[in-house]
This record gives structure tokens, C-alpha cells and sequence, in this order.
């Protein structure tokens, strides 16, 4: 059993059987609990104590032996003793001063036990109360056990499991799934009418509370957990936080916050049958949520990739998800990212999609928060969400859609968050191109842009509607076709026309400009102009020809970077 799992020095003095016992020294240690009792008649008996025991003793392995007698209570504090108990007038006239004085420094009682005490009926009076104990602690411990299993198997989630730990604690209890991004809070009623105070105390930073274990003789510890005893607000508490872990993984916690009282050892073994039992509703809830989103990802690949999508069959499909197609929609492409660098390949691979999975909960909490009518799912490009606009006007959709998203993103900054949007469609054929339209926007935007940009469809002007409508091998028989030639021309004699072609467009075709940021001479950078406009037949400085050039090399950067568009076209 646990060590915790015993009697106190105090309440063994008030059996009956040690009536007639006299404490002799180490009164502080009156609180150390007892939870196994032994005699201690031969000299190596030191290296069978144990952590909690209790010992009885006449003196007699020590009664000659002065060094014995100096260095016995230093050695017994030092393996845990919680009480010695010493029968003089047999082989020791009294109990010596200075080991009453040791009991006093180490706070380990010592009592003096009467001549006619008989070891046999203290033994079984304290065994007696411990086994009893021990019985009452374990039919309570099952009893919880039992309880929190029947509500698993009943359905039960995370909220009707924080419901019963509050009452069994007779605690505010928060349960924190980090895995799925849940928190369940309950049992407001044993605690003051002060929320925020409540609030305060259950998101206390870990590091302001003081780490424990639960430990078992033959287990070793079974439970970590922090625990700290605050006051404030005129209010004494007891808060207690333990990790809900699975494979060495921690998935979430538990905070419970006591007011009125404090946690029990039954409490604490009770924590230790729940945890589990949590990480078990956090992993199936987990497990259930992804094969929902299989199944809804595979339903709107199957629209995508559709040549002639019936509409009416479509729509029957949908409604078995909730979704109704019927309605006009904004359709938003999430591209979500860990926000610090992961330089080994499988656990950035494991981060992102542990990002991808948590940042769709996020968004639809904030989705149902505000009331919107949406459809959402993850899907191999990144996280698709379709949101109704309602009643906006058809002019003010797209500041209507950056205010939405300028409130989502406030919920989603743990992460590096791209999106892609598009304009209202309609139906499902509508569905269809908001898809491809957010894809092209994200894919596009994040070259254009950067990363960590809303892009708009219609923000990609030209570059929207070529890769949006044009064949693949068309864009890119276009584009090398014009950089073909710059590219073998600086490849084989170390030229940097295409960087400077870059440059000429960024400084809105100023020569001047376009020097000082390349650190050339000026007419390094008009030869260069000639020479481009000598290898591809067009001029950087005539408005359709340039804007041939600016696409081509656009293109380029895209097919170069790896942005594939065919999927979506």
C-alpha cells in the first residue's frame, strides 16, 4: 500500500493498549505516520527498516555498546523511521539522555514503554488498525475506480468526467486536454461565488507549485503531481495539478482546487485511477475525431475531382455531415505551420500535423463562438473552411471575410498561419471553384507575399488567372521559353541578368535604383536591360512586354520552389 496509507504517531498513542506508553523525546514528530510495526532484539536488524515503521525494542542488541546506542537513531531517521519505542528496566536501566536528545534534534518520537508492556498486544492493536484502515482506503479507492470505468463505458466525455472527479474531490476540478485543444471545468459549488478568483487559481503557472510523488512500497511512484497550499483573497486553498499521460506523452492535466478542507490521501489515490482513465476519453476522442474528418475529406475530394457533380446527390451526401451546400460561400484555406524551427524531419512532420490537428479545433470553436454558419474540415492542402457571409453585400464580402479573419488569427497565434481566399460561390458546382481559387490564392500568395499573409483571390490579379484557368505544361512551356534563355546565360558565363531583372521590377523599372540595390554601376545595369531584352525579344521597359517578363519570371519562381497547382485545376 502507499506510505501515506497508515496512522500517525498521535493516534497510535491513543489505542488503548498504549495507555500506560510516555513519550520521552522527539514530540515534534508526533504527525510521522506509521504504517508497519516490527521488534528490534539483533543488531542487523537496521537493514530490514523500512520507511514508516514502527519499532519495538528492550535494548538489548545495544545494551554494551555505547556507539551503538549514540549511532541508532541517526540511522533509523536517516531509513525513515516513524517511531521507537524503547522497554527499559530489563537490559537498559533508562533510556539514555542522549538519545533522547537525538530524538529531540531528529523529531523522531521515542517512547518509553512500561514494564509490563507486552510487545504481541501492541503489535496486533496497531497491525490491527492499519489492515482496517488499509481495507477502508482500498474498498473507497475501487469503489471511485468502478464508478469513473461505468462512465467511460456509458459514453461519458470529458465533461461528465470532470463532473464526478469535482464531487469525489469535493473540488473546482479542470480538466485540460492539450491534445484536442478541450477544457472541462466543474464543481463551481465547492468553491466561493468569486469565479475569477477560481479562474486564477486553476490557470496558476505550473512552476509556482511545488512538485510531490505518490509512492508504493513494490511500485515505486505511481503518481507526480505538484501540489501548494495558497491564501488570498481571504480565501485558504489547497490546489493540486497532475499530467494525464499515455506512452510517456503527456496529453493534458488535471488541476483540482480544494476551499474547504484539504486533499485527502484517498483523494490523491483517486487522482492516480483517474488520469488514466482520462487519457483513455482524450485518445478515443482524438481517434473518433479522425476518422469523422476522413470520411468528410474523402466526400469533398470526391466533389473536387468530380467532372460533372450531380448536384442534387451531392447534396443528400452533405447533409448526412451537417453541411448544407446550398448555401453561398467564402471558402478560406489555412495553411498552418509550427511557429519554431524542427530541424529533424520526422518530428517536424509529427508537429505539423499535431498544428494541423489542434488549429481546427481552435477554428471551430471561434466559428461557433461567433455564430457562423460554416462547413470545415482538414484536407491534404491545409485546413478548408467554407463560411457563409449571410446577408452581406456582395461589395463588402471581402472586408467582411479580413475582419473575420483578423479575429481568427488572434485565436491562432501559436502558429505561422497562411490563407488563401476566395470569392463567393454558390452551390455545388460554387464549391468546387472556391476550393480552387483559395488553393491557387494560398499556393500563389505564399511566393508572392511571403508566408503569413490573408491573400485574396483577386489580390493575384494576372497571376490568378493564368494559373488558375491555363494548363500546366502551357505555363510552363511559357515561362521557359522567356527565362530559358537568362537562366543558360547566367549559368554559363556567371551573369546575374535574372536577379537584376528582379530588381529592375522591384524598383518599378528605375535603372538608378535598381544599381544602388544591387551595388553595380549604373551602366552595368543598363547593359544588362540591353541584354535581356537581346536574348528574349522583349523590352523590361515596353508596358506588354514587361508584363510578359514580370509572369515568366514569376512562373518560374513557382515551378522552381516546387508550387504544383495542378492538383486543384
Amino acid at each position: 500500500m502507499f506510505h501515506e496509507v497508515g496512522i500517525t504517531v498521535r493516534e497510535v498513542l491513543e489505542l488503548p493498549e498504549f495507555s500506560g506508553v510516555a513519550v520521552a523525546g522527539g514530540r515534534s514528530g508526533m504527525e510521522r505516520v506509521v504504517t508497519n510495526i516490527n521488534v528490534m532484539e539483533v543488531p542487523d536488524i537496521l537493514d530490514w527498516v523500512r520507511e514508516g515503521d514502527m519499532l519495538l525494542t528492550t535494548g538489548y542488541a545495544i545494551k554494551d555498546n555505547l556507539d551503538a546506542q549514540r549511532a541508532l537513531l541517526p540511522t533509523l531517521a536517516s531509513k525513515g523511521l516513524a517511531v521507537l519505542g524503547m522497554k527499559p528496566k530489563r537490559y537498559i536501566d533508562a533510556i539514555p539522555p542522549h538519545m533522547i536528545d537525538a530524538a529531540d534534534e531528529l523529531g523522531v518520537p521515542l517512547l518509553e514503554l512500561p514494564r509490563e508492556a507486552n510487545f504481541s498486544d501492541l503489535i496486533s492493536a496497531v497491525l490491527a488498525e492499519l489492515v482496517n484502515r488499509q481495507s477502508r482506503f482500498v474498498q473507497v479507492s475501487l469503489v471511485a475506480h468502478r464508478r469513473f470505468i461505468n462512465l467511460l463505458l456509458q459514453g461519458g466525455g470529458l465533461q461528465e468526467i470532470s463532473g464526478a472527479a469535482a464531487d469525489l474531490l469535493q473540488a473546482v476540478v479542470s480538466i485540460d486536454d492539450s491534445l484536442n485543444l478541450r477544457r472541462s471545468v466543474s464543481g463551481m459549488c465547492w468553491g466561493p461565488s468569486n469565479e475569477a478568483l477560481i479562474g486564477e487559481l486553476l490557470d496558476r503557472p505550473t512552476e509556482h507549485l511545488e512538485p510531490e510523488t505518490f509512492t508504493d512500497r513494490v511500485e515505486g511512484t505511481v503518481l507526480w503531481f505538484k501540489r501548494n497550499q495558497v491564501e488570498t483573497n481571504g480565501y485558504k486553498a489547497e490546489i493540486i495539478r497532475a499530467p494525464v499521460t499515455a506512452a510517456n506523452e503527456q496529453l493534458g492535466s488535471l488541476t483540482a482546487v480544494k476551499f474547504f478542507g484539504e486533499f485527502s490521501v484517498t483523494d490523491l489515490y483517486s487522482l492516480e485511477r483517474l488520469c488514466p482513465l482520462i487519457a483513455l476519453d482524450v485518445i478515443r476522442y482524438h481517434d473518433v475525431t479522425q476518422v469523422e474528418q476522413k470520411y468528410r475529406t474523402e466526400f469533398l475530394d470526391q466533389l473536387f475531382s468530380s467532372d460533372n457533380p450531380a448536384e442534387e446527390g451531392f447534396l443528400e451526401r452533405a447533409r448526412t455531415f451537417g453541411w448544407n451546400l446550398g448555401l453561398d460561400y467564402v471558402t478560406i484555406l489555412f495553411d498552418v505551420l509550427p511557429s519554431r524551427e524542427i530541424s529533424d524531419i520526422a518530428e517536424y512532420e509529427k508537429a505539423c500535423q499535431l498544428a494541423k490537428t489542434q488549429a481546427t479545433t481552435v477554428i471551430a470553436d471561434f466559428c461557433r463562438r461567433n455564430r457562423l454558419r460554416y462547413i470545415l474540415t482538414r484536407h491534404a492542402s491545409g485546413i478548408l473552411l467554407f463560411v457563409y457571409p449571410g446577408q452581406v453585400n456582395e461589395d463588402d464580402v471581402t472586408s467582411w471575410t479580413d475582419r473575420l479573419l483578423k479575429k481568427a488569427r488572434s485565436n491562432l497565434g501559436r502558429w505561422t498561419v497562411s490563407s488563401g481566399v476566395s470569392r463567393r460561390v454558390s452551390g455545388v458546382t460554387g464549391i468546387k471553384r472556391g476550393f480552387r481559387e483559395a488553393k491557387v490564392a494560398m499556393d500563389l500568395g505564399k511566393v508572392i507575399f511571403g508566408k503569413g499573409q490573408n491573400i485574396h483571390y483577386e489580390m493575384l490579379g494576372i497571376y490568378g488567372l493564368l494559373l488558375g484557368q491555363a494548363d500546366l505544361d502551357e505555363q510552363k512551356r511559357f515561362a521557359d521559353e522567356i527565362i530559358g534563355e537568362l537562366r543558360d546565360y547566367d549559368g554559363s558565363k556567371g551573369g546575374e541578368l535574372l536577379k537584376t531583372l528582379e530588381a529592375y521590377f522591384k524598383t518599378n523599372g528605375n535603372a538608378r535604383k535598381t544599381a544602388e540595390l544591387m551595388y553595380a554601376h549604373y551602366n552595368t545595369i543598363l547593359y544588362r536591360l540591353r541584354k535581356i531584352k537581346e536574348l528574349t525579344g522583349l523590352d523590361p521597359n515596353h508596358a506588354d512586354q514587361r508584363l510578359s517578363l514580370q509572369t515568366a519570371l514569376r512562373l518560374s519562381r513557382i515551378f522552381d520552389m516546387g508550387h504544383h497547382l495542378n492538383g486543384c485545376l
